[in-house]
């Protein structure tokens, strides 16, 4: 073989495997622009089930639109199918939603109902919260909001339980705070 036969058959060879690679991109650059269709159509409220083997982004976009119609149960499926390491950014962003809705719902309810009604929805937004700041720890916004439901039952618990009771004026029921006269009210 002499060397302009090779020349060509290298050539042709790189020609191929430039022509694939462009292919391959067409097929990303299309499925990526259906897969847009698909979120904007989810945020206008329209109800589109994605494939199981659909982007994590789409899967997301459904799981928020579940959660504008108060779906939580089925949100919170596509936030445990979302579990690989690519989805990570989209589960911890479906986490601190789900874990703001159920937050929103205890603090709906929190004065009108008993504490045993509030403290699973309280506990249920402090779990998502800690999963998605174990996904992303530098979202203030989710530790934040994790720090309101962390005090909420407490400061419920304390709140209800104080209500129409004397309060004790023995050293012992107050705690030794800075700044307080001998912890004495």
């Amino acid at each position: 073989m002499n060397a302009r036969t090779w020349c060509q058959r290298v050539a042709a060879g790189v020609l191929v495997a430039a022509l694939a690679a462009a292919a391959q991109a067409g097929l990303h650059l299309r499925q990526g622009m259906a897969d847009n269709a698909r979120i904007a159509a989810l945020a206008t409220g329209r109800d589109i089930t994605p494939d199981a083997d659909a982007a994590a982004s789409v899967q997301a976009a459904r799981a928020r639109f579940l959660l504008s119609q108060g779906k939580i149960d089925e949100a919170r499926a596509i936030a445990e199918r979302l579990n690989d390491a690519e989805a990570a950014p989209q589960r911890a962003s479906l986490l601190y939603a789900l874990g703001n809705e159920h937050l929103r719902q205890a603090m709906q309810i929190y004065l009108l109902v008993p504490l045993r009604q509030v403290k699973p929805l309280v506990n249920a937004a402090k779990a998502e919260y800690r999963q998605a700041l174990q996904l992303d720890p530098d979202n203030w916004d989710c530790r934040y909001n994790y720090a309101i439901a962390a005090t909420l039952i407490h400061e419920t618990e304390t709140s209800k339980s104080m209500i129409g009771a004397q309060m004790s004026h023995d050293r012992a029921a107050w705690p030794d705070i800075p700044g307080a006269p001998n912890g004495m009210p």
